[in-house]
């Protein structure tokens, strides 16, 4: 099949989870075209990125893609349209230049003849809708957490009765579609995956003398709940000295999360790593014990899906700490493969960190649960084949 995945930034840093679906996608043989809306300046990049050759299939806006677009009613639909967002929200820099760059990936996919186009997160399923439209293709969206938290009952109500699936990450979240007006019918539970191959099994134990290492990764944002899992580790540290908190990550909250480290003097014992490579990050989970996530609900109402983390630590064969939170607790089961506690609750938090600090006869029974429930249900070998059905249904 050849496949438009439609984003709003490729490559990036945090998307991994769309990563893995491409190379999967390509290593079954499918023709991938990605066409980015931004393109960003990333000094790290995904090994992937290279490997495969992903950015020679990237396109960005370039305005002589436009004179690709033969055919003249296709012109006449994107200038139509252009007029009447003109009409109804006046006249927008911003605005003309999204139609702009959406005409010049209409011409190229034209040229392609691309079989399915597969918008990623929602508020690009709704740019996806003229495209849809003009191209006489198939549109499959697929919303990951922010997008459905924050929208309203108006937001998507044109791409629910455009799209011709919507796939979502869990449970929790088609409960939000449903609440937005999104028909049932429509709606398609898809997870994410992770390649085992990557993560091989590792048994944690700690020596006397050696530190029980927490990990945590994830952009520096309110919703990863960074600033909980210090303030809990801080409370374990005052009982146990010989325990290290690792965090890797970036993003607007630094300076916040910076300020916390020193206000609370755990300039020693809580290191921030910064930003690393796919193969860093798995190389510093086998060197950790614990994988620490206390993900919550941020003040505008932002939440996670699954996030991708959670499934590749289980891999690992690490027990992992996280929130009741969106669909978290269908990737980590309570008891079996790690703990969850209530959002916002250090209390909570500091007691079942201190639980797994003090019982490390555990973690190898909560790993191998885990790496299991990650084999059996987030294989991504498993989830593009499913993909696969959904495209092929969608295209018939």
């Amino acid at each position: 099949m050849k496949i438009a995945y439609y984003l709003n930034e490729f490559p990036a840093i945090s998307e991994s989870f769309i990563l893995n679906q491409i190379v999967e996608l390509i290593k079954k043989g499918h023709d991938i075209s990605i066409f980015s809306m931004i393109n960003p300046i990333d000094e790290i990049q995904h090994e992937e990125i290279k490997a495969y050759s992903l950015l020679e299939r990237t396109h960005y806006f370039k305005l002589e893609n436009l004179l690709e677009m033969k055919n003249l009613k296709k012109w006449f639909f994107f200038f139509n349209f252009f007029l009447k967002n003109i009409y109804h929200t006046g006249i927008s820099k911003r605005r003309i230049k999204l139609d702009i760059k959406k005409a010049c990936f209409a011409a190229i996919m034209d040229k392609m003849d691309i079989d399915i186009i597969h918008a990623h997160f929602g508020t690009n399923g709704n740019h996806s809708i003229q495209l849809k439209q003009v191209l006489k293709k198939p549109l499959i969206t697929s919303f990951y957490g922010f997008d459905a938290a924050i929208a309203d009952s108006t937001t998507y109500l044109e791409l629910f009765n455009t799209a011709d699936k919507i796939t979502v990450l869990s449970n929790d979240m088609k409960n939000d579609m449903l609440a937005l007006g999104c028909p049932e019918e429509n709606i398609i539970i898809h997870h994410l995956g992770v390649d085992l191959d990557k993560f091989s099994y590792t048994q944690r134990y700690v020596n006397p003398n050696e530190k029980a290492i927490f990990l945590c990764v994830g952009r520096f944002v309110e919703k990863k709940g960074i600033t909980y899992a210090i303030k809990a580790f801080s409370r374990l540290l005052i009982e146990y000295k010989n325990v290290e908190l690792r965090i890797i990550g970036d993003g607007g909250m630094k300076k916040e999360i910076e300020d916390l480290i020193f206000r609370l003097k755990l300039q020693k014992n809580v290191i921030l790593l910064g930003s690393y490579t796919h193969t860093g990050i798995i190389d510093e989970m086998h060197r950790s014990h614990i994988f620490l996530l206390p993900s919550i609900t941020a003040e505008n109402g932002d939440k996670e899906g699954t996030p991708t983390v959670l499934m590749e630590a289980q891999a690992t064969g690490m027990p992992v700490l996280s929130t009741y939170h969106a669909g978290i607790p269908e990737v980590v089961i309570n008891g079996k493969t790690g703990y969850l506690v209530e959002e916002k609750n250090i209390d909570s938090l500091y007691e079942k960190m201190k639980y797994l600090v003090e019982q490390p006869k555990i973690w190898n029974k909560l790993g191998k649960n885990g790496r299991n429930h990650i084999k059996e249900n987030y294989n991504i070998s498993n989830q593009v084949e499913k993909l696969e059905y959904i495209y092929k249904d969608v295209i018939k």
